[in-house]
């Protein structure tokens, strides 16, 4: 959904929803039950900046490099593994040049992350939030830290937070569902721990399936591990999932096939 509105407030953030609110006349956006998948646009400020930031507020912060992963709790340098700190209910994790930053709150939790069109923010609700909430209390924070910036396009889609069956993928888009519903998951690392994905850092491993004479898109071929004629495997940044999908070289895109044991 998109919305038209400009909150004037303070900081100068300028907020564009698609909604005209006035002074104690908002309606509820947000909703317990729901999240919310709220594009945010590019973010400016570089991850080196964010991590300085995320350890003085005493986030738990991994940076994955070339060389591995370096962890902090805090300011403080740890040695414990990734799988018992990305449960962390404030995380930074760095990938490179991409980040996921997470805080989770009595009124809400969110999760800013890489997007198809810049960033996300997703947005899990505990109590009605409007308009001015989602300024106030989590756009306007985001802001001085640097990751949202003066002017905010912002469009945004609803989910159910528990429900009953997963999304079907969109139509045309020829992805596997368990990889479809981790690109939209409100929790990227705890969604690939419960399908049991090949994830390193933002990235999973997946194998797309080219049609005849197909070859993967130029753009993806830095993500690519190995390759034949008819398939390719890659580790591939978790917001480009449909975007691989949806290119006309490729058939299918699914996680690796793994080794069954034998029935005895």
């Amino acid at each position: 959904m998109k919305r038209s509105i400009v909150l004037g407030m303070a900081t100068g953030l300028l907020l564009l929803l698609g909604l005209a609110v006035s002074a104690g006349a908002e309606e509820t956006l947000f909703s317990p039950g729901n999240y919310y998948l709220i594009s945010i646009g590019t973010v400016t400020s570089k991850v080196t900046s964010l991590v300085q930031t995320g350890q003085q507020k005493g986030f738990t912060v991994i940076v994955l490099g070339d060389d591995g992963s370096t962890a902090y709790r805090g300011t403080k340098k740890t040695q414990e593994p990734e799988s018992d700190l990305i449960d962390a209910p404030s995380l930074l994790y760095v990938d490179g040049t991409r980040f996921l930053l997470r805080l989770r709150g009595e009124a809400f939790d969110y999760e800013v992350r890489p997007g198809e069109k810049g960033y996300d923010l997703v947005l899990i609700p505990h109590q009605n939030m409007t308009a001015s909430d989602l300024v106030s209390d989590v756009l306007t924070p985001l802001q001085q830290i640097g990751v949202v910036g003066a002017e905010v396009d912002m469009e945004y889609k609803t989910f159910v937070l528990n429900p009953e069956k997963s999304e079907a993928p969109p139509a045309g888009v020829a992805i596997d569902s368990n990889l479809y519903n981790l690109m939209i998951a409100p929790d990227w690392l705890a969604a690939a721990k419960k399908m049991n994905l090949d994830r390193t850092g933002l990235r999973v491993i997946v194998v797309a399936e080219k049609v005849p004479a197909g070859a993967i898109p130029e753009q993806f071929k830095p993500y690519v591990v190995s390759e034949t004629d008819t398939l390719a495997k890659l580790l591939l940044p978790i917001e480009d999932l449909v975007k691989l999908a949806s290119d006309s070289g490729i058939g299918y895109v699914r996680p690796p096939y793994k080794p069954q044991p034998a029935v005895p």
